[in-house]
Protein backbone atom coordinates (compact mmCIF):
# COMPACT_ATOMS: atom_id res chain seq x y z
CA UNK A 1 0.00 0.00 0.00
CA UNK A 2 1.12 3.52 -0.73
CA UNK A 3 -0.05 6.82 0.67
CA UNK A 4 -1.17 9.45 -1.81
CA UNK A 5 -2.02 12.96 -0.70
CA UNK A 6 -4.76 14.89 -2.45
CA UNK A 7 -2.20 17.31 -3.92
CA UNK A 8 -0.46 14.34 -5.59
CA UNK A 9 -3.52 13.06 -7.43
CA UNK A 10 -2.27 14.07 -10.86
CA UNK A 11 -1.69 12.18 -14.13
CA UNK A 12 2.07 12.23 -13.55
CA UNK A 13 1.51 9.90 -10.54
CA UNK A 14 0.39 7.02 -12.81
CA UNK A 15 3.84 5.41 -13.04
CA UNK A 16 4.15 5.32 -9.25
CA UNK A 17 0.59 4.09 -8.77
CA UNK A 18 1.26 1.23 -11.20
CA UNK A 19 3.90 -0.14 -8.81
CA UNK A 20 1.62 -0.60 -5.78
CA UNK A 21 -1.32 -2.85 -4.99
CA UNK A 22 -3.43 -0.45 -2.90
CA UNK A 23 -3.68 3.30 -2.28
CA UNK A 24 -4.70 5.31 0.75
CA UNK A 25 -5.85 8.89 0.12
CA UNK A 26 -4.93 11.46 2.79
CA UNK A 27 -5.77 15.16 2.99
CA UNK A 28 -2.95 17.11 4.63
CA UNK A 29 -4.55 20.56 4.77
CA UNK A 30 -7.93 20.48 6.54
CA UNK A 31 -9.19 23.28 4.28
CA UNK A 32 -8.83 20.81 1.38
CA UNK A 33 -11.44 18.52 2.96
CA UNK A 34 -13.94 20.83 1.26
CA UNK A 35 -12.85 19.16 -2.00
CA UNK A 36 -12.63 15.61 -0.68
CA UNK A 37 -15.34 14.26 -2.98
CA UNK A 38 -13.74 15.73 -6.11
CA UNK A 39 -10.26 14.61 -5.02
CA UNK A 40 -11.50 11.08 -4.40
CA UNK A 41 -13.26 10.95 -7.78
CA UNK A 42 -10.02 12.07 -9.44
CA UNK A 43 -8.15 9.26 -7.68
CA UNK A 44 -10.76 6.72 -8.78
CA UNK A 45 -10.22 7.81 -12.38
CA UNK A 46 -6.44 7.74 -11.99
CA UNK A 47 -6.37 4.30 -10.35
CA UNK A 48 -9.54 2.44 -11.40
CA UNK A 49 -7.98 -0.99 -10.83
CA UNK A 50 -6.65 -0.39 -7.30
CA UNK A 51 -8.37 -0.94 -3.96
CA UNK A 52 -8.63 2.47 -2.31
CA UNK A 53 -8.65 3.48 1.34
CA UNK A 54 -9.46 6.78 3.00
CA UNK A 55 -6.99 8.10 5.54
CA UNK A 56 -8.50 10.32 8.23
CA UNK A 57 -6.43 12.68 10.32
CA UNK A 58 -7.96 13.58 13.69
CA UNK A 59 -5.62 16.55 14.18
CA UNK A 60 -4.58 19.45 11.97
CA UNK A 61 -0.87 18.71 11.54
CA UNK A 62 -0.59 21.43 8.90
CA UNK A 63 -1.44 24.20 11.40
CA UNK A 64 -0.53 22.23 14.57
CA UNK A 65 -3.95 22.64 16.16
CA UNK A 66 -7.06 20.61 16.88
CA UNK A 67 -9.12 19.56 13.88
CA UNK A 68 -12.66 20.98 14.03
CA UNK A 69 -15.25 18.27 14.66
CA UNK A 70 -17.19 19.38 11.58
CA UNK A 71 -14.22 18.47 9.37
CA UNK A 72 -13.79 15.13 11.12
CA UNK A 73 -17.47 14.44 10.57
CA UNK A 74 -17.15 15.34 6.88
CA UNK A 75 -14.36 12.88 6.16
CA UNK A 76 -15.86 10.08 8.28
CA UNK A 77 -19.34 10.45 6.84
CA UNK A 78 -18.02 10.47 3.28
CA UNK A 79 -15.81 7.48 4.07
CA UNK A 80 -18.76 5.63 5.57
CA UNK A 81 -20.85 6.34 2.48
CA UNK A 82 -18.04 5.14 0.20
CA UNK A 83 -17.61 1.99 2.31
CA UNK A 84 -21.31 1.19 1.96
CA UNK A 85 -21.09 1.81 -1.79
CA UNK A 86 -18.03 -0.45 -2.07
CA UNK A 87 -15.93 2.43 -3.42
CA UNK A 88 -13.28 2.08 -0.69
CA UNK A 89 -11.84 -0.99 0.99
CA UNK A 90 -11.50 0.69 4.37
CA UNK A 91 -10.77 3.74 6.46
CA UNK A 92 -7.58 4.40 8.38
CA UNK A 93 -7.57 6.69 11.41
CA UNK A 94 -4.16 8.06 12.27
CA UNK A 95 -3.26 6.84 15.75
CA UNK A 96 -0.87 9.24 17.40
CA UNK A 97 -0.14 10.46 20.91
CA UNK A 98 -2.92 12.98 20.26
CA UNK A 99 -5.67 10.42 20.79
CA UNK A 100 -5.54 10.70 24.58
CA UNK A 101 -5.33 14.45 25.10
CA UNK A 102 -9.03 15.29 25.01
CA UNK A 103 -9.47 16.33 21.37
CA UNK A 104 -13.11 16.73 20.37
CA UNK A 105 -12.48 15.19 16.92
CA UNK A 106 -11.05 12.07 18.58
CA UNK A 107 -13.95 11.82 21.02
CA UNK A 108 -16.46 12.19 18.20
CA UNK A 109 -14.64 9.52 16.15
CA UNK A 110 -14.59 7.07 19.05
CA UNK A 111 -18.31 7.49 19.48
CA UNK A 112 -18.91 7.05 15.74
CA UNK A 113 -16.88 3.82 15.77
CA UNK A 114 -18.84 2.53 18.79
CA UNK A 115 -22.11 3.21 16.98
CA UNK A 116 -21.08 2.02 13.51
CA UNK A 117 -18.15 -0.35 13.92
CA UNK A 118 -20.21 -3.54 13.65
CA UNK A 119 -22.31 -2.48 10.66
CA UNK A 120 -22.11 -4.97 7.79
CA UNK A 121 -20.47 -3.70 4.62
CA UNK A 122 -20.47 -4.92 1.04
CA UNK A 123 -17.27 -6.31 -0.44
CA UNK A 124 -15.16 -3.51 -1.93
CA UNK A 125 -14.65 -3.30 -5.64
CA UNK A 126 -11.31 -4.77 -6.56
CA UNK A 127 -10.87 -3.53 -10.08
CA UNK A 128 -12.57 -2.32 -13.24
CA UNK A 129 -16.15 -3.37 -13.74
Amino acid sequence: MAVIYTRQVKPRARAHIAEVDELCLWTWRPADLENLEANFQALEKLAPDKPLYLGCYMYDFHECKPLPVTLMQRQVRLGSKWLKEGRIAGMIFLATPNVDVGLEAVDWTRQWIRENGDSPLPAPRSGPE
